[in-house]
């Protein structure tokens, strides 16, 4: 092969791999619409033709066709003579219901409240403030709070981060000896009624806002641990209640920047006074300092657009809890992208 050949090669290949990723929202789109018209639900028995798979979604059958053709050449169904469509791996884990399913955060990732907010990327990048508030006039939550089917597949999704989440967290961190855990903006107490399952023992606080916690799945949680778990509601941004040994925050403070993070880091302090072992646990992505791939780094760009926040670095998570009154003891990594990050009074 000449010089020419190979450059011609190389070139072809950058062009190739830009084009891949240039057309993610291609892909992404069709993932989303197979999911919502519970494609991988319907192969759950086995490989089915188009005809069977339009009928049972009342979809176009050649252009439901053209999407599943699309997303089978990317390895997430499998296509066969006929026109006959099955399951793989990849679409195995977008089924409802099963262990480590993705499907309710595609659905969020496909919903068109947060695509419209992704295409104004570029309004974040020039003056660093969140796309949502140009798109809908209101802060994130507030105007996710305000569409109630925006509401509901973000609050699904995080349910369904939480179901793959729990398993990692229990794996990796011992919770015992806290007598009483507090999960604060626990949303519906998925993993907090995990870790109670595990420790018989524990006692559990679930605290988030009135709307959520009259919320009756929160009542579950009740149901489920007998009755070791009581509800609280209000605003970690006004007050934090006291009465437990040990504040859980999943997936919160990388909301926030550095400014209002300190505030409820400080209301977690204030919480904690009275407790001479009182301990304060972060579960988030610590972003390590290299080029290497981390999905945190991209879920950082969706803090960038949405509520404002960031994903940290260690030394960046040490400053913050620093200056709100916390000494880092350990990181205690998982096997998915999160650690739990153990704090205590200084």
């Amino acid at each position: 092969m000449t010089t020419t050949q190979v450059l011609a090669r190389a070139d072809n290949t950058a062009f190739e791999r830009v084009m891949q990723l240039a057309n993610g929202l291609a892909v992404s789109s069709a993932l989303y619409t197979a999911t919502k018209l519970d494609i991988p639900d319907l192969l759950a028995q086995g490989a089915r033709p188009i005809s069977e798979l339009a009928t049972a979604t009342g979809s176009n059958e050649d252009a439901l066709y053209r999407v599943l053709r699309a997303l089978a050449s990317v390895g997430v169904f499998t296509e066969s003579a006929g026109r006959r469509f099955g399951l793989t791996p990849v679409s195995e884990a977008l089924r409802g219901g099963v262990a480590g399913s993705a499907k309710e955060l595609v659905l969020w990732l496909g919903n068109r409240f947060h695509s419209h907010v992704w295409a104004e990327l570029s309004y974040s990048v020039k003056t660093g403030k969140p796309a949502v508030e140009l798109v809908y006039g209101k802060p994130a939550f507030e105007a996710m709070a305000a569409q109630p089917d925006v509401a509901q597949d973000f609050n699904m999704a995080m349910t369904g981060v939480s179901r793959r989440l729990a398993p990692a967290v229990l794996e990796a961190y011992d919770f015992s000896g806290i007598e009483t855990l507090m999960d604060i903006a626990g949303g519906h107490g998925f993993i907090l009624c995990e870790i109670l399952r595990k420790y018989p023992d524990l006692q559990g606080i679930l605290f988030d806002l009135e709307s959520v916690v009259q919320d009756p799945r929160c009542t579950q949680c009740l149901l489920n641990v007998n009755h070791r778990c009581r509800t609280l509601a209000g605003n970690f941004f006004e007050h934090i209640p006291a009465g437990a040994d040990a504040y859980y925050m999943q997936h919160i403070i990388h909301d926030w920047d550095d400014e209002r993070a300190l505030k409820i880091l400080g209301n977690c302090r204030q919480a904690l006074r009275s407790q001479k072992n009182g301990k304060l646990l972060v579960v988030d992505s610590v972003i390590p300092e290299d080029s290497d791939p981390h999905s945190g780094k991209l879920l950082d760009l969706e803090m960038l657009l949405g509520p404002g926040g960031r994903e940290r670095t260690e030394a960046e998570f040490r400053a913050l809890f620093a200056r709100a009154g916390f000494e880092i003891a350990r990181i205690v990594p998982t096997r998915v992208a999160d650690c739990v990050i153990e704090a205590r009074l200084q």
